[in-house]
């Protein structure tokens, strides 16, 4: 009985087994936790209350060793629930509840009545869409949350997703926007020279970039590069039951993982528009210098003269809003992913996909409001 006595003291009351709970539930003591719970027998008309107010230590093990017994006394009739549960205990309780709740509910057979095609889609398309809005709510929840207590924010995970997304798309960015920039120096000289007027070739190249072209080519390589890993990782981890086995221990793949790839991809996507920036001025001033005989100094005052901040800031003001329609599309269709390779394929190429078109939506709606305030 002394194992019995170090983790579980039994006081006997005429209407009441209360079970008071001590020391360390973990996994090296489970056979002596077993030893424990198995003395727990109530005697007719009392219900069985589990007293957790002086539990030291408990882990998954230790949660289920409780679980099952109570469980066992449920399908015996017997009223049986727990008190005094701390908050970093009661994690790895609900947990396990919930997810033998969950079970429980998907073993149930479900016989629904026959209806109209129709009708089954729109229930499809309805419960698509309100599942989409509830993961969107958590998400932002978990931003709020990382946001307001700075300590939740796993700093390390965020580090590597600015490492990733940002530092590693350099290249990359560079190279696509310094021939975006020679291509719009082209195409301007071939019209402007007829007019006599190729010098506001660098007035048409340095607006396009700054204010379009840059952050708008930035935010689509990004959505390609590191919004299908987004979803691919997500997606294989939620195949593999990863994401299952987090909960299980108490963390929160929302916080863990969707909001350091939130956060780095909100950090990384303007200054990626900055260095855009500089590439697509670099490749219009190679044309303009090397091929239309403009000098270097009239290239800087031309550039000088025709752009301001307001043409950066309006350009790098999107930024944000791309890398957040970014990080959200792909981490949901990521957290979507629930049958196997084929679906997490389909779901990858649908985030890319619904980000690029949600980015050009948004640098259409950003470029009237603009244009209409004057900015």
């Amino acid at each position: 009985m002394g194992a019995v006595k170090l983790y579980l003291n039994i006081d006997s009351r005429p209407d009441e087994l209360r079970a008071r709970i001590s020391d360390q539930w973990v996994f090296k003591n489970v056979p002596d936790l077993e030893r424990a719970v198995a003395d727990v027998v109530p005697a007719s008309g009392q219900r069985v209350v589990f007293d957790c107010s002086a539990l030291s230590v408990i882990d998954i093990a230790g949660a289920w060793v409780l679980h099952d017994r109570m469980q066992e006394l449920s399908e015996a009739g017997i009223p049986a629930g727990f008190e005094g549960v701390h908050d970093d205990h009661f994690k790895f309780l609900q947990n396990i509840i919930d997810v033998a709740a969950i079970r429980e509910y998907e073993d149930e057979p479900r016989f629904l009545p026959e209806q109209h095609p129709f009708v089954d889609r729109l229930e499809h398309i309805g419960s698509r869409a309100s599942g989409s809005f509830e993961d969107v709510g958590q998400i932002a929840r978990t931003l709020m949350d990382g946001l307001r207590s700075p300590p939740l924010i796993v700093v390390g995970e965020t580090i590597r997703q600015l490492r990733d997304t940002g530092v590693r798309a350099v290249p990359i960015i560079v190279t696509i926007t310094f021939l975006v920039g020679i291509v719009l120096a082209f195409q301007a000289a071939a019209q402007l020279e007829q007019l006599g007027a190729k010098v506001f070739v660098v007035d048409l190249v340095s607006i396009s970039v700054m204010r379009e072209m840059a952050g708008l080519m930035a935010a689509v390589m990004v959505a390609g590069r590191s919004g299908s890993a987004f979803a691919a990782a997500l997606g294989t981890m939620k195949l593999n039951e990863e994401l299952d086995a987090m909960r299980v221990m108490g963390l929160n793949p929302n916080q863990v993982l969707v909001l350091p790839r939130v956060l780095g991809l909100l950090i990384a996507l303007p200054l990626l528009t900055v260095i855009a920036d500089l590439a697509g001025l670099a490749g219009g001033a190679l044309i303009a210098i090397g091929v239309l005989d403009i000098s270097y100094i009239q290239f800087l005052e031309r550039v000088e003269y025709s752009t301001g901040l307001d043409d950066f800031y309006a350009g790098l003001v999107k930024a944000p809003a791309f890398a957040l329609l970014i990080a959200l599309v792909s981490t949901l269709r990521g957290l979507q992913v629930k049958h196997g390779a084929e679906e997490l394929g389909r779901l990858t190429t649908r985030a890319v996909v619904e980000s690029i078109f949600l980015i050009i939506v948004a640098d259409a709606y950003f470029t009237t409001l603009f244009t209409r305030i004057g900015f």
